[in-house]
């Protein structure tokens, strides 16, 4: 399996389908959830915003968003493949923080 094929893959576990056909889905990066209502058909998505979304469009969606994060991940690594000790997070959009910053390099805020 390629890591295209994983990704995929794993997308898949961040969309859950509900009993009446709608999508849940979780954001990897910020651990939020986006529910989306299905049209009769069930071939097309609306977010809570009215914005209409293939299905596809919202997994492909999913999928650019986690290799973003393992993109995150392996930056965070040692060249050994371990992760540093003591990782910290900004405390307002829960991205990790690198070590000695005073802000966050996602949303600026102030490390306190």
């Amino acid at each position: 399996m390629n890591n295209d094929e994983q990704t995929s893959t794993t997308a898949e576990k961040f969309v859950q389908i509900t009993k009446a056909g709608n999508l849940v889905v979780l954001d990897p990066l910020t651990l939020t959830e986006t529910f989306f209502t299905a049209n009769e058909a069930h071939d097309r998505f609306t977010n809570p915003k009215g914005e209409a979304f293939k299905a596809e469009e919202i997994l492909i969606a999913v999928s650019e968003r986690l290799r973003q994060a393992f993109e995150q991940l392996k930056a965070e690594q040692h060249p050994d493949g371990t992760q540093s000790s003591g990782n910290r997070f900004c405390q307002y959009c829960g991205k990790p923080l690198v070590e000695g910053d005073s802000f966050c390099r996602n949303c600026g805020k102030k490390i306190g």
